[in-house]
């Protein structure tokens, strides 16, 4: 099963600097079949980076869609429109939404189900505050926020599900945790997802990815640990050199 570098681009490139990078990255990490390798560039760009990405392996995803399927929702793009121009995924409940715009659950669960019903794989971002980290709170965090945007999504457990577990403390800090923590996060996980769905649709669906200040020093060690089926990368995938060298520590 090949493992994803998922590069979330946020809102860090303008035009000319989203479609030079996407040349780049269509042929320096060609070489790396063993990769699943996805881009989130804006949405402004979403149309150019299609055309680019045709007849390559690279794939594309959204880095929001709306939390309804069409109309009055000024600014937002739904995820048939997002479908419809090429994208395989899109990324759901990013921390930077839950705390900047006030992203709800609910939201995130409602744009999980249309994601699933527009032909989109979902990408749900989980994660606790430094806050949550010092009072012992993870669990109880993660389990809410899990449960609250899984319940009742349609296509579950017939879908995969990527999981993409991201400590806010860690993003864009420079700090990361050990990889070696991962292996209670994925226990964690496991046991809410069964107590939703079943062991069976966490084993063979979903997909446990790790962000959080990732780079090319440190990427290696996740990639090793053996329930990390992939990396979510921000700041550090809109360098060429760097995401060469992330995707390079996967060999």
């Amino acid at each position: 099963m090949k493992k994803l570098l998922i590069a979330n681009w946020k809102m860090y490139l303008k035009e000319k600097q989203t479609l030079d990078l996407i040349k780049k990255y269509k042929e320096r990490l060609k070489k790396f079949s063993q990769l699943e390798i996805v881009v989130a560039p804006s949405d402004l760009y979403l149309i150019k980076s299609a055309e680019l990405l045709k007849k390559t392996k690279l794939k594309l995803a959204a880095q929001n869609i709306a939390q309804i399927e069409e109309g009055a929702l000024t600014g937002e793009v739904s995820a048939e429109m997002a479908h419809e121009i090429g994208c395989k995924y899109t990324i759901v409940g990013h921390s930077e939404r839950r705390i900047h715009l006030n992203e709800t659950d609910d939201q995130i669960n409602k744009k999980i189900n249309l994601a699933y019903n527009n032909g989109l794989t979902p990408i749900l971002c989980i994660g606790e505050t430094l806050k949550d980290k010092v009072d012992e709170n993870r669990d109880t965090v993660l389990t809410v926020q899990l449960r609250n945007a899984l319940s009742k999504v349609n296509g579950l457990p017939e879908k995969e599900l990527l999981i993409a577990y991201e400590p806010v403390w860690a993003i864009g800090t420079g700090k990361t945790m050990e990889a070696e923590e991962m292996l209670t996060i994925n226990r964690l996980i496991k046991r809410i997802i069964s107590s939703l769905y079943s062991e069976s649709f966490y084993e063979n669906k979903v997909k446990l990815l790790y962000g959080g200040s990732i780079n090319s020093i440190n990427a290696k060690e996740f990639w090793l640990n053996e329930v990390v089926d992939g990396l979510l990368v921000g700041s550090a995938s809109i360098d060429n050199e760097h995401t060469y060298n992330i995707a390079h520590s996967s060999l």
